[in-house]
């Protein structure tokens, strides 16, 4: 009885906190859905893309930070962190969760595209492949990804594709984008399909307009398998995740201090969780496991040469 009434009011008190004071968080746009689940929680809510975030803390000379937490696919905050060190600022986020949610990144391919593509590349089309094909002159393939400069999960598919071209990822350098047969399949490869138009992805581009913008798209599972579950066009594609297998991992980032406790429990609970899960994100505990095997960290290069291959992307689709 008296645990009980003690459990009781650390619950009144705690909300008379979280009302009085509520904790700042931020939520990546591109996380969707899961956003307006944070929205119904007692945190004061911004919802903006990840790159508008990271540009601004990554430069905020501010005292105290602006934010008390960040949900958003990793390594953003740790971008953040590496641009602010690099002018001399302390870090924001000394206490980052491990992944809430994970996704595979994908590519999705029509499937005239791979029987074309096979013959030279093997049976299996990934983007160092789909980069060689795109240099051709007339260019033999029509990849597309979003943007690296405005898009949370464009910087980790460029990264993943950099790592497919050399082979390796943990010890990619920013000296690897000055490799001068790196530099013009990247530009083939960015300059190769124009951004579609506002408002669609890629994905959803390609499949409605029959191939004829895109005919690869590469993605990330969670948002690849509702579309092409829902459509027509779905046995005309082939869905595969590239090698090296990367991920897209939803972390939750804190500033730390007297918050920290209630951020976890607002945006890194469970409503958060499940909601990540009703989006097609791999939660565990909460989604079915398959047999596709997942690394065990992102599979990314570093956060450095993330960072470094997203400027060099925004240069080179000027």
């Amino acid at each position: 009885m008296v645990a009980g009434s003690i459990a009781v009011r650390s619950r009144l008190d705690r909300n008379r906190e979280d009302e009085a004071d509520p904790v700042r968080v931020v939520c990546a746009i591109e996380l969707g859905q899961v956003c307006d689940t944070l929205r119904r929680t007692s945190a004061q809510v911004t919802v903006e893309p990840a790159n508008v975030t990271a540009d601004r803390l990554g430069r905020s000379t501010a005292g105290a930070p602006e934010v008390d937490g960040w949900l958003v696919p990793a390594p953003w905050p740790q971008i953040v962190d590496g641009r602010r060190g690099r002018s001399g600022q302390p870090p924001l986020f000394p206490d980052i969760s491990a992944p809430l949610a994970r996704s595979p990144l994908a590519l999705v391919l029509s499937r005239a595209l791979v029987d074309r593509l096979s013959p030279r590349c093997g049976p299996v089309v990934g983007w160092k492949c789909l980069g060689d094909a795109a240099a051709l002159a007339p260019p033999q393939a029509k990849p597309g990804h979003a943007d690296p400069s405005t898009d949370a999960f464009g910087i980790l598919l460029v990264g993943q594709a950099a790592a497919a071209y050399f082979g390796r990822a943990g010890d990619l350098s920013n000296f690897d984008l000055d490799d001068p047969g790196f530099d013009r399949w990247f530009r083939a490869l960015e300059r190769a399909a124009p951004s579609p138009p506002s408002g669609a992805t890629r994905l959803n581009e390609m499949l409605g307009t029959n191939f004829a913008t895109y005919d690869a798209v590469g993605t990330i599972e969670a948002e690849a398998l509702p579309v092409l579950n829902a459509a027509a066009t779905s046995d005309r594609v082939t869905l595969l995740y590239p090698s090296p297998m990367a991920t897209a991992d939803v972390v939750l980032a804190g500033a730390g201090g007297t918050t920290a406790r209630r951020v976890r429990d607002v945006a890194g609970g469970d409503a958060v969780r499940r909601a990540l899960a009703a989006a097609g994100w791999r939660v565990e505990g909460v989604t079915r496991t398959d047999d596709l095997q997942l690394p065990a960290t992102s599979g990314l290069p570093s956060p450095g040469f993330l960072d470094a291959i997203r400027s060099r992307a925004e240069e080179v689709r000027r």
